[in-house]
């Protein structure tokens, strides 16, 4: 523990706009005296001398003033208080505490708990553990090396880090610190590369026999694969330990250092230095970081975070597979495409240009759009985000088609800049040649298992600085065309069906929902018929649509306007002819009007299980879900529709996001290695894979390894066993499904 004593009183230097915020500030303080300070000070030498004299040794600010004043020279340049929050810094005896903002204690939902755990560092020290002290040497020689891994041998853990650079996807230097536990003494080496002596003490000091830990170690993984330096022992990583905990906060490592370390000081903007022995700090300074905020959590966070990491934290491995392999990228069809999207927009561009009369008008400008709009009519216009013009569409049919047109061309060019780059900005790696369609190319992403709140995966480009997000590629998107399999290899999907609407159904015990999911039909198409009084045979593709979207909407909570944002105006128009309803209801009112119609054919959902939700949270602040992954939450669903919505969306997509992560596993332990099978990435409800042809079998055996029972006790208490269906699709050639 910290041998810090608890404080005589204290000072709280904020400024005006945080004193509104006190009351609700002052119960962190748990008694402890306090005098609130808002004047103006020149020097940290008049406030320390002062407060000094009378006893007293600790301030809490939230002062910018305060924090640049406590910096070295050249590091209170584009200072932060948001990033130095949860930091002390020490200055003549006085411990300074930074603290966020005091409006966070409302506008954001984990605003109150930060603040009370980082204020117990003033006024509970003796409750956070003792962190080792920090120091650090670079490693030059032949017997630096040697003194490193000599020392590091001894320790019981080793956090691990690198700092790369943009250009050529290359390792900067590499960082160890271990720590010994029993003396709670630590020591970290940085590695710079410049020379193959280096990468060989890199690749030794990798393979240490001790536990390693890293901040979100797929990136590194991913280095010191380019290099040939496998790391040994990986168990930890402390972005899947603070997801596991609090998967709401936010997980880079100021933050996590902040949350778990007591005397930890803000130490990233050393990134941005020019001196290289500052640098070199600055990855010591990670390592140090990263292996202290380990050791903290395991000895602090609670049994059910460690049984969400058990289960979170093998996820690691298939997707560090996934990234480093990528997929195969057809040149030919990117340049296709690519210049058919181009053209595509141009098109949409110069008809706009036409109809404003405006030679230059721009759709991707927000002010000109913005003006446009107003000059339309929708006068309270604010903006020009996607939110505003599909809201400026249901107004009349002029807005409409001008909505309609620049939301289509920011479609395309977001579109094209995203995921059809060619030329100096083509994302694959290597980079294909200037003047030939290299067959080599690759297209990498990053998958992250820890991405979101819920537990399911989310994506990004690859670590590489190249690369696009794999996961939010349009369905039916051209992209997909420029994806193909590798050679003597074809894709497959292995996708679960209405994995979502049953977790809906078997969580609330709805006797109708649960009629659809145990009888042989479409449940879409079903629904459809209940909500429109078509008959079942005669739904259509676009009616069996129509009736997806209302139930997606409902099944999380959507209000009305966010339902007709989803849906857009049209399909909107034209459920209200399905419906035949007055046509003089205004947009928003024919989506009240749908989501009543789910609530009357299942009237459970709304009721019992959002209820249950509610209390589950409002008991326990959790919620727990049937495969044991536990959410702590911080906000308040019986006060807040926003919580709700999220928490109502939560328990669904965390169901069906830990049972895709365990056919996963499943799928990758069994099948990965197997020269004949080529596992993909997690794509929202499916895995994406590719397989020699041939082997349908094996296509078949992920299927199998996808289908499995779990237990679901619903919100009434019923237990049911529910198996998702998994729908096998053989894509061919290409990841859109083209067959040759």
């Amino acid at each position: 523990m910290n041998t810090a004593t608890k404080p005589g009183g204290v000072v709280i230097a904020i400024t005006n706009e945080d004193k509104p915020y006190l009351p609700r500030f002052k119960p962190a303080l748990k008694g402890v005296a306090s005098k609130v300070f808002t004047g103006n000070i020149d020097t940290l030498a008049e406030l320390t001398t002062k407060i000094k004299s009378a006893g007293v040794y600790h301030v809490i600010t939230t002062r910018l003033d305060i924090l640049k004043k406590l910096l070295p020279q050249g590091r209170e340049k584009g200072a932060k208080i948001d990033n130095y929050a949860g930091s002390i810094i020490e200055y003549y005896g006085v411990e300074f505490l930074l603290v966020n903002p005091m409006r966070q204690l409302v506008s954001k939902s984990y605003g109150d708990f930060l603040n009370r755990r980082y204020v117990s560092k003033i006024v509970s020290p003796n409750k956070w553990r003792k962190e080792s002290k920090f120091d650090w040497k670079i490693v030059a020689s032949e017997q630096d090396f040697l003194e490193a891994k000599s020392f590091l041998e001894t320790c019981d853990i080793i956090g691990v880090d690198i700092e790369t650079t943009r250009d050529n996807a290359a390792i900067r230097c590499s960082g160890y610190c271990g720590i010994r536990l029993q003396d709670n003494t630590s020591f970290a080496y940085v590695v710079p590369l410049k020379t193959m002596s280096s990468v060989y003490w890199m690749r030794e000091l990798n393979w240490i026999q001790k536990p390693k830990v890293f901040q979100n170690g797929k990136y590194d993984l991913a280095y010191f694969c380019r290099y040939s330096a496998p790391v040994w022992g990986y168990y930890f990583d402390t972005v899947n330990m603070l997801h596991s905990w609090y998967s709401e906060l936010p997980k880079d490592l100021g933050s996590v250092s902040a949350l778990l370390i007591r005397n930890s000081m803000y130490w990233k903007d050393l990134a941005a230095t020019e001196d290289e022995i500052e640098y070199f700090k600055y990855n010591a300074l990670d390592c140090w970081a990263t292996a202290e905020s380990a050791i903290s959590w395991m000895l602090e966070a609670p049994q059910w975070a460690l049984e969400n990491y058990k289960m979170k934290f093998p996820q690691v491995v298939p997707a560090h597979m996934c990234e480093m392999r990528g997929f195969r990228r057809d040149m030919v069809a990117l340049e296709k495409y690519s210049k058919a999207s181009a053209e595509k927009q141009d098109a949409i561009l110069e008809k706009l240009q036409k109809a404003t009369g405006y030679a230059n008008f721009n759709p991707s400008s927000p002010i000109q759009v913005k003006n446009l709009l107003h000059v339309l009519g929708f006068k309270r216009a604010v903006s020009s985000d996607e939110k505003t013009l599909v809201e400026a569409a249901t107004k009349h049919p002029l807005m409409e088609w001008f909505a309609g047109n620049i939301l289509e061309y920011r479609g395309l060019r977001k579109e094209s800049s995203t995921y059809l780059t060619v030329g100096d900005a083509a994302k694959e790696f290597p980079p294909p040649a200037a003047s030939t369609a290299d067959s080599r190319s690759r297209i990498l992403f990053a998958l992250n298992p820890h991405g979101t709140d819920t537990g399911r995966y989310a994506s990004r480009e690859h670590h590489f600085w190249c690369g696009l997000q794999v996961q939010n590629i349009p369905a039916d998107s051209d992209v997909k065309e420029t994806i193909v399999a590798d050679e003597g290899f074809e894709f497959y999907e292995a996708d679960y069906s209405q994995a979502e609407d049953r977790g809906v159904a078997y969580g609330s015990g709805d006797e109708n929902l649960l009629h659809i999911f145990l009888s042989d039909v479409d449940s879409h198409k079903y629904k459809a018929s209940m909500f429109f009084g078509i008959p079942y045979d005669e739904i259509t593709k676009d009616i069996r649509h129509l009736g997806k979207r209302i139930n997606h909407g409902a099944n999380y909570n959507m209000g009305a306007q966010i339902l007709l944002e989803t849906m857009g105006s049209s399909n909107v128009r034209t459920a209200q002819k399905l419906l035949e309803l007055n046509p003089a209801l205004s947009q928003v009112e024919v989506c009240k009007h749908m989501l009543f119609l789910y609530e009357r054919a299942f009237p459970k959902v709304k009721s019992t299980y959002y209820a249950s939700i509610k209390a589950q949270v409002r008991v326990t602040n959790k919620l727990v879900g049937a495969t044991g992954w536990t959410r702590y939450c911080f906000g308040d669903p019986s006060s807040s529709k926003m919580a709700l919505n999220a928490y109502v969306a939560h328990v669904t997509q965390s169901l069906n996001a830990m049972i895709l992560d365990r056919a996963f596993l499943r799928v990758f332990l069994e099948l990965a290695f197997l020269p004949d099978f080529k596992l993909g990435a997690q794509i929202h409800d499916s895995i994406l894979f590719q397989v020699r042809i041939g082997r349908e079998d094996l296509a078949e055996r992920v299927k199998e390894l996808m289908t499995f029972p779990v237990n679901i006790t619903d919100c009434q208490g019923v237990e049911r066993a529910m198996t998702v269906p998994v729908e096998l699709k053989k894509l061919g050639r290409t990841w859109r499904g083209t067959s040759e």
